[in-house]
């Protein structure tokens, strides 16, 4: 019984949309009507690769076919995002694109002008195409757990440089604009210059629950609520609601830099650790009875990806089920401590 109210609370609070409030598709709705869409990006990638570390701007221009087979041509910016993979991503380092509001209205779309473009990071072809697809993958596994996420559109790019002509063709992927992810849950900006160290009464905790457990069930140590470390924190009837991304340093996802977070006494990829609110720690039966719920859904999405290698999709459901059929009992910072310290 206790489970009834608390789907009503996630009903009322997050009920998704497709489109914005004016019903106006997106941009990034157009690209998104099947699994894998052919596009092809060109900008000047041999001076946007030389400064990597600069947050210049360069003219670019992308073309896809969109749902009626029509060739969609768009003008737009790009520039370099990021932290880590801005450096040691060797081939391609993460992009954001920019399109012009003024365009996207000509067009008939909601004026959602950016996303994230997340490449291959590393040398190996197939080490990068894995790596890649496990995180867009993890991204889809949030999907099925709350429309409180966002949304990713899988891409077989063309890079082709502007000024030599040299293409080159990898898989990516695109994260939507954080201010669709807003319009589509009725939720405001926040100033994120306000938003560290607050206290557990500020956000809507149901949610930052889902996010902790969900966290804690895919290996990542590399978020933080304190901090907003890897969380776009939103605004909704005045709670703050935290959504996760970035899930590269994920146990999940197991790519090649991923190293157990030895700062939170972690040795092994099995390991893993509760970084939520430590109040919420009694809390948290109804979020981990949910996931438990969607089990079958999480398992269904990763062995329905094809595109994934098998043996890869065999290690994702393996270390999902170091979760599910574990004891109920989760880890926090100062049990992994002092379990460390004693071995």
């Amino acid at each position: 019984m206790w489970m009834k109210p608390m789907l009503l609370i996630f009903t009322l609070l997050f009920s998704g949309k497709v489109f914005s409030e004016n019903g106006q598709r997106s941009i990034f709705d157009l690209m998104q009507y099947k699994e894998v869409l052919e596009l092809t990006l060109e900008t000047d990638f041999t001076q946007l690769k030389n400064n990597r570390r600069s947050d210049d701007s360069y003219k670019a221009q992308i073309t896809f076919k969109d749902e009626a087979g029509k060739k969609q041509v768009w003008d737009l910016k790009v520039k370099v995002r990021g932290a880590f993979r801005r450096i040691h991503c060797s081939q391609m380092p993460p992009l954001k694109l920019n399109f012009k509001k003024s365009d996207l209205k000509a067009a008939g779309l909601a004026d959602f002008d950016d996303m994230k473009l997340v490449p291959y990071c590393m040398g190996s072809e197939d080490i990068a195409k894995d790596a890649l697809l496990r995180e867009y993958l993890t991204y889809k596994l949030f999907n099925e757990i709350t429309d409180v996420s966002f949304r990713v559109q899988l891409l077989n790019i063309t890079y082709k440089d502007s000024e030599t002509g040299e293409k080159v063709r990898q898989w990516a992927f695109i994260i939507e604009d954080t201010a669709e992810l807003r319009d589509r849950i009725g939720a405001e900006k926040v100033d994120e210059t306000k938003i560290f160290n607050l206290p557990a009464e500020k956000f809507e905790r149901d949610h930052l629950r889902m996010v902790s457990v969900f966290q804690y069930m895919i290996g990542n140590a590399d978020w933080g609520i304190g901090s907003c470390k890897n969380l776009k924190v939103i605004e909704k009837g005045g709670k703050l609601i935290a959504v996760p991304y970035d899930f590269d340093f994920s146990a999940l996802v197991n790519a090649p830099y991923f190293a157990p977070d030895a700062n939170y006494g972690l040795t092994s990829r099995d390991q893993r650790i509760f970084l939520g609110f430590p109040e919420d720690l009694g809390n948290l039966s109804a979020s981990k009875k949910i996931i438990a719920g969607k089990r079958q859904n999480l398992e269904a999405t990763i062995k329905n990806f094809k595109l994934l290698s098998p043996s890869s999709r065999k290690d994702m459901l393996a270390y999902l089920a170091g979760y599910f059929d574990a004891p109920t009992t989760i880890t926090t910072v100062a049990e992994r401590i002092i379990a460390g310290t004693s071995e």
